[in-house]
């Protein structure tokens, strides 16, 4: 066996040396770390934007309720209206609704003829200041000129129901407010 056929048995060898070996861990020990960081955050960012996907669709369930029942009022109970508590009377059926704030619960609640409360919606934050911001669920109730009428006021007045509530999913806030406005002069079907 002479030079020529070492030299090209050598090179016409099938498999990898063992600078190739290594050189291919080095650059897979380089790799991983990077693209395993970009895997994660992409992962988060889908479980992230799921929460953000449900508190909308609970929220918007709640804000369609809230709103299909005050449409329908003929009167607010007087001493029933305040920031955690609203009760009217539906001039639909003669119906009484009471909306409760709950905060040892926190949950919004929702009775009819003070039958058992149903669950209107949960992880609802009453109350609470992080960093001094607050977050306040809440009913505001508003005269026929849009302003605010403070915290408990007469049922004669109110023309206009805002409820604010903010949800806790994760460690993050969102805030819905809705509002609706009480029409006198409704059209009956």
């Amino acid at each position: 066996m002479g030079i020529r056929e070492i030299i090209k048995k050598r090179f016409n060898s099938s498999g990898f040396t063992m600078i190739e070996m290594i050189a291919a861990m080095v650059l897979v020990s380089i790799l991983v770390p990077g693209i395993s960081i970009i895997v994660r955050g992409s992962l988060m960012n889908v479980a992230f934007t799921n929460m953000a996907v449900l508190a909308n669709m609970e929220a918007n369930y709640a804000q369609r309720k809230f709103i299909k029942d005050i449409n329908g009022v003929s009167s607010f109970s007087n001493g029933n209206l305040s920031a955690n508590n609203l009760r009217f009377t539906s001039s639909f059926n003669g119906s009484v609704y009471e909306y409760v704030i709950d905060n040892g619960t926190r949950t919004i609640k929702c009775s009819k003829d003070a039958g058992a409360s149903g669950l209107l919606i949960q992880r609802v934050v009453e109350d609470t200041t992080i960093n001094a911001v607050n977050y306040i669920s809440k009913f505001t109730y508003k005269d026929k000129n849009n302003s605010d009428l403070g915290g408990s006021p007469d049922a004669a007045d109110v023309h206009g129901v805002e409820l604010t509530f903010y949800l806790l999913r994760g460690e993050s806030f969102y805030k819905y407010t809705t509002y609706a406005t009480i029409d006198n002069n409704q059209l009956d079907l």
